[in-house]
């Protein structure tokens, strides 16, 4: 019992409990240096990703504020007052040809003789000219004897008005 008393007495000896302290202090230093430098190292990364999602979102900021605001365009049928303009001012321009406005607000463009054909075909290209407003279809187009109606030279147009209305802000 007293080798181990003295055993035990030489583990509680101010000596080796001072180095074992002292080592132990010297290993607790390490760690928490440790720590603190993988702190820093985790704080200078998250910096410099905070750093480049602020670039990026400055370049988007000045890329949109570059970008043009577009219009946009409106497309509706038009009035059949507004068609019955253009239909009197071709009517007295080209007298030789018809024009008839149905209720769809379609203008039919004819003619039944032949030698107005180059006339007819001036026509369909000069109603595009003087309503630049309009955007013209074709809904119907026939030339020659297989036409319906005995009508050899027609062509039925449907309008649509364009505006431009002022673009939505971003």
């Amino acid at each position: 019992m007293k080798t181990e008393g003295l055993s035990f007495a030489r583990m509680l000896a101010p000596r080796l409990i001072g180095r074992a302290v002292q080592s132990f202090d010297k290993a607790t230093v390490v760690i928490v240096a440790s720590c603190w430098g993988g702190t820093l190292l985790i704080i200078v990364f998250a910096l410099y990703t905070l750093n480049l999602s602020v670039q990026a979102k400055k370049s988007v900021v000045e890329a949109a504020a570059q970008e043009p605001f577009l219009p946009k365009i409106v497309t509706k049928s038009p009035e059949a007052s507004e068609i019955g303009v253009i239909i009197e001012r071709m009517k007295s321009r080209f007298p030789d040809i018809t024009f008839a406005l149905s209720n769809d607000q379609s203008l039919t463009i004819s003619t039944i003789e032949g030698a107005k054909f180059r006339t007819w075909l001036t026509v369909l290209s000069y109603i595009d000219t003087i309503s630049p407003q309009y955007r013209w279809k074709i809904k119907d187009f026939c030339v020659g004897m297989k036409c319906p109606a005995a009508t050899p030279m027609k062509a039925t147009l449907v309008a649509q008005k364009i505006t431009f209305s002022v673009p939505d802000a971003k």
